[in-house]
């Protein structure tokens, strides 16, 4: 097979391990959301009952914007952007972009992942398509009607009622 056995136990692997690493991650992320979740209900009930429900409410409000303040000050010193480095940023996207026009398929994905990727693809695909064309035909008045309500939200708004539309000439 060319050798090509390799490439395929490696893409392989790596979905694989990807899918480990997620599944772990959501099997810590969710307990921790739940306790937190727990954690403001007895903290909004605490404040209920020392305080007027509505100062209860704002000291939670006050205690979500000081965390998101906290989040955005971590992220702003995760990331310094000044000017400087913006030009030089915006001049190396406008030399890659002048190389990607070429290659226009994918392009927000490096050339490995793009392997990587049409690999999981290649692998899945005569495993998945049989299912999902079952399961989207078995719901096929499910799937027209999501498609139809796709279709009119997508669509632009008319004017309000009692709006003088402007004349063509």
């Amino acid at each position: 097979m060319l050798g090509l056995g390799f490439l395929y136990r490696k893409a392989q692997a790596t979905v694989d391990n990807a899918i480990a690493q997620l599944v772990w991650s959501l099997l810590v992320i969710v307990p921790v959301a739940v306790a937190f979740g727990f954690a403001t209900a007895a903290g909004a009930e605490y404040l209920h009952r020392v305080y007027e429900p509505v100062i209860a409410n704002l000291i939670m409000a006050g205690i979500f914007l000081a965390l998101a303040g906290l989040a955005a000050a971590g992220y702003a010193l995760r990331k310094p952007e000044t000017v400087a480095s913006e030009e030089a940023k915006a001049q190396e996207q406008a030399a890659r972009q002048a190389e990607d026009d070429t290659a226009a398929e994918l392009p927000f994905f490096s050339d490995a992942d793009k392997e990587m990727l049409l690999s999981a693809l290649a692998t899945a695909a005569p495993f998945a398509v049989r299912p999902l064309l079952t399961t989207a035909f078995r719901n096929l008045p499910i799937v027209l009607l999501v498609a139809a309500v796709a279709f009119i939200m997508t669509r632009p708004g008319a004017p309000p009622v009692g709006a003088n539309p402007e004349p063509a000439e």
